[in-house]
């Protein structure tokens, strides 16, 4: 049951205790003093302490101390057995560390379930704390495969946007965590045409980052021959669906631009795409397709085609924009809409901008609760940047 170690200096108490308690099955060791009891501490191990307050060398209180001043006996169940009843002393007991105190003279039944109560409050502390160590082990090794993931979806992402003619593009990339289920990229085609794709998949963990991971393949390799962003998220949900049969699903947008300021543009159960032309207006392009993994064919799925004037601007971005802001007035991407900064001036900062604006539209300003990415395409034949630090488009 357990290996008790008693500490009395008065050898009847001790003999009745160590008989008594070997009886319900404790294996019990005496001595006759303070000192001789942190001796036999330090050199064996014991389950719990019975000490006796007052001995004459060292007393109840001066043992407690020792005992949970060093690390190997600081967490020994200590139950002290005092001549004296009244509160004082009784604080006094707790206070120099101990765990429960016992009267005298000793009722042994007492003593015995006290006892049994210490070592089993004793057990479920140790089993808490293995349990703890372990995961703590796992919370290392699941921070380490967050780092890992971070490095391999940082990689893929690109860190330089792309530079197409007559076009600026800029970028907004946070996940909540170390990786998140938002993804973006470009592509350069033929004939002087660029490809910009984002997507949103489920989870912010390493699974969300093995989603994201694979949706870049796709998107990379389904765009190598597309003739259409509708073409490009066709092929890319055949070959996910392919994978995970339905088991998984993202919402995605795809844009191809060139050098003239022609847009085709697709989305697949994305947020609507904003179309900021330079007079002022704002023009929503909804998603017409199903989610991108749900079935073997992407049902509606068709391009829209724009021709972007100079100044005029496509904002793609995920819905963790607005809806990722924690509570009680929802927002929506119509709140999106109208948080909108000026796009003409300073393009670099508007989508940092625009997620400053949606934080102060939040209620009570909470902290945002998702990932969220953004990507604005401006047109321009040139940029010109003046001395105040915002651009111009020239002719």
């Amino acid at each position: 049951m357990g290996r008790i170690l008693i500490a009395d200096d008065e050898l009847a108490s001790r003999r009745l205790l160590q008989h008594a308690l070997a009886r319900v099955g404790y294996q019990v060791t005496t001595v006759d003093s303070g000192e001789e009891a942190l001796r036999h501490l330090h050199a064996e191990p014991y389950d719990l302490l019975v000490l006796d307050f007052e001995m004459p060398d060292l007393n109840g209180i001066e043992v407690c101390a020792a005992i949970r001043s060093d690390p190997q006996t600081a967490q020994l169940p200590v139950i002290v057995l005092t001549g004296h009843s009244g509160e004082a002393e009784e604080i006094g007991c707790l206070q120099a560390g101990a765990n429960d105190f016992v009267t005298k003279p000793v009722s042994v039944p007492a003593l015995a379930v006290r006892i049994r109560t210490q070592v089993r409050l004793q057990a479920l502390a140790s089993e808490l704390q293995a349990r703890n160590e372990k995961l703590e082990h796992w919370q290392a090794l699941y921070e380490a495969d967050l780092n890992a993931a971070r490095s391999v979806q940082q990689a893929i992402i690109s860190g330089k946007p792309p530079d197409p003619p007559g076009w600026s593009v800029h970028a907004f990339y946070q996940p909540l965590i170390q990786v998140g289920g938002d993804m973006w990229n470009w592509r350069r085609l033929g004939d002087e045409r660029w490809m910009i794709w984002i997507a949103d998949a489920t989870g912010h963990g390493v699974a969300a980052a093995l989603y994201t991971s694979l949706i870049a393949v796709l998107f990379g390799h389904t765009s190598e021959d597309a003739s259409s962003p509708a073409d490009v998220l066709q092929r890319v949900n055949e070959e996910f669906f392919s994978v995970f049969r339905g088991r998984g699903f993202f919402t995605a947008a795809c844009a191809i631009v060139n050098g003239s300021g022609r847009l085709l543009y697709a989305g697949a159960a994305h947020p609507p795409a904003v179309l900021l032309r330079a007079e002022g207006r704002r023009d929503l392009l909804p998603s017409k397709a199903t989610l991108i993994g749900l079935s073997p064919s992407l049902h509606a799925v068709e391009d829209s085609r724009f021709d972007l004037a100079m100044g005029d601007a496509l904002l793609l971005y995920t819905d963790g924009f607005y809806s990722g802001v924690a509570g009680k007035n929802r927002l929506t991407h119509h709140d999106l809409v109208a948080a909108l900064p000026d796009a003409r001036t300073e393009p670099a900062k508007f989508l940092g901008r625009l997620r400053a604006n949606l934080r102060a539209w939040s209620s009570e300003g909470e902290e945002f609760t998702d990932d969220a990415t953004g990507v604005l395409l401006t047109r321009f034949l040139r940029l010109e940047k003046r001395a105040t630090g915002a651009y111009l488009a020239g002719p």
